[in-house]
């Protein structure tokens, strides 16, 4: 017998699989709508004779794996890689209601379980009395919604160094909630414990490449045979040894073209680098066939060549770093010079119409290099406590305040930057950071933007920075 009853009015989960973004979104979802009320919240798998009447239901999953959802209308709604949200009156039960949390995948409906949190739920708290300024949730009829969302972009990723994911669980978890699906984790020295920070991301629906040098941050004669074979021969053997079996999505890679000038004693950067990726790149495909391999490519030294850099193999996907202004500057506040850069964005855009490609974006919190030290051997990623986490953020929030200021002004150059880039898989810098540990506004307005959201920049800078899982400096 209960001791105590908070009545009937209650919502449950009814939910489809339980394993990897499926179970994410299920975890997710039962998290945020456990903070809100007062009992242990009902969750059924559907089809296990659940009783569809006596309270509100949260619908979520996909149609494969949730029965109950593939039998309702709003499946049809459900747009191919997107996701539906819907609130409505229950079909089952005229007196409750029903969301309808649904994807077109497991990881879609992981975003759904997101948006729903973090989205709807802020604009369903709110009052239209000035007193109590926010209504309680799920205790009283909720608002009617509706929303169905797809990306604007295939490829959706942070690139970042392993040292730096400082608790990967909760880091993974974040690009998820945001809407992110892949990452390039740099490292000098293999992790001990990759292959479960693979299996975390890949939980989440997110693509894994590993990121390592073909040459790059040394010096040496780039004209030299043998620094080329000794290049190729640590390619090879590092993806051998440290990378084929870690379960990962691909390689990425910088060589020799993070300068400003045009030729690395006497000799010509983009005619070399070409030839070096196409031979190391080849080798390493004729050994691992289908491999996806990405050429991180400065385009400092080569914007000049680019008839050259278009000799790139098809098979490499070249990944452009520091294109120009804001959004491929460092600094957020470097805005000038949007209209050379969009020039530069549609020739660079338009170079390999067979071949894919990619973009760095910055102007995030970067690494300190005055401090930087590189690694010295293998290391645990991501297991830091949550002591050093939160210590690490007082020093991080003074650098967050200031770039979170600049994407409030040049968030619309950012935007028009994404039109000029169609098809491109889009990553930022995220550096140090602390992803796990805060969802901060730029990052935050980064992701939203590689979303169809139909709003105005004003309406996605107001929409973002109501997201519960947002921080602002």
């Amino acid at each position: 017998m209960d001791r105590h009853s908070y009545g009937t009015d209650r919502w449950k989960i009814i939910c489809g699989g339980l394993e990897g973004a499926a179970g994410n979104a299920v975890k997710m979802l039962y998290a945020g709508i456990s903070q809100e009320v007062p009992y242990i919240l009902t969750a059924q798998r559907a089809g296990e004779g659940q009783e569809l009447s006596g309270a509100s239901l949260a619908v979520v999953g996909t149609p494969v794996d949730n029965a109950l959802l593939a039998s309702l209308p709003q499946a049809a709604d459900i747009p191919e890689d997107g996701y539906l949200v819907q609130v409505t009156a229950s079909p089952f039960d005229p007196g409750r209601q029903m969301a309808v949390i649904a994807g077109s995948s497991p990881v879609q409906a992981l975003y759904a379980a997101s948006h729903f949190l973090n989205e709807y739920l802020p604009d369903a708290r709110q009052n239209s009395e000035h007193h109590p300024y926010f209504l309680p949730l799920f205790s009283r009829t909720m608002p009617e919604y509706r929303a169905v969302r797809c990306p604007a972009f295939a490829e959706r990723g942070i690139w970042t160094w392993g040292h730096c994911i400082y608790d990967y669980r909760r880091f993974a978890q974040n690009m998820a909630g945001l809407g992110l699906n892949a990452v390039t984790i740099w490292n000098d020295y293999v992790p001990l414990n990759l292959r479960e920070v693979v299996d975390c991301f890949h939980s989440y629906g997110i693509r894994v490449y590993f990121g390592y040098s073909w040459g790059w941050d040394e010096e040496f004669d780039i004209s030299s045979e043998r620094e080329f074979q000794r290049v190729l021969d640590t390619a090879l053997s590092t993806y051998e040894t440290g990378y084929s079996h870690a379960g990962g999505d691909g390689i990425y890679f910088q060589s020799f073209t993070e300068t400003e000038e045009e030729s690395i004693g006497g000799v010509p950067i983009a005619e070399t680098v070409v030839d070096w990726v196409n031979k190391v790149g080849g080798a390493m495909l004729e050994r691992w066939p289908g491999l996806d391999i990405r050429f991180g490519l400065h385009a400092t030294s080569v914007k000049n060549r680019m008839d050259v850099i278009a000799g790139v193999d098809p098979r490499i996907s070249i990944h452009w770093e520091d294109c120009g202004a804001f959004p491929y500057a460092y600094f957020s506040r470097a805005a000038e010079g949007e209209a050379e850069t969009l020039d530069f964005t549609d020739r660079m855009a338009s170079l390999r119409p067979s071949g894919e490609y990619g973009v760095v974006l910055k102007g995030q919190v970067c690494l300190d290099w005055t401090m930087f030290e590189n690694q010295k051997g293998p290391f645990v990623m991501g297991c830091e406590s949550a002591a050093a986490i939160r210590a690490r953020r007082e020093e991080l929030r003074p650098h967050w305040h200031d770039v979170q200021g600049y994407w409030l002004k040049n968030l619309g150059q950012y935007r028009r930057t994404l039109e000029h880039l169609p098809g491109a898989a889009v990553y930022a810098l995220v550096e140090d950071a602390l992803l796990e540990d805060a969802c901060w506004y730029p990052v935050a307005l980064y992701a939203a933007a590689l979303w169809e959201t139909g709003q105005t920049d004003g309406e996605l800078l107001c929409s973002v920075a109501r997201r519960p899982d947002t921080v602002l400096a």
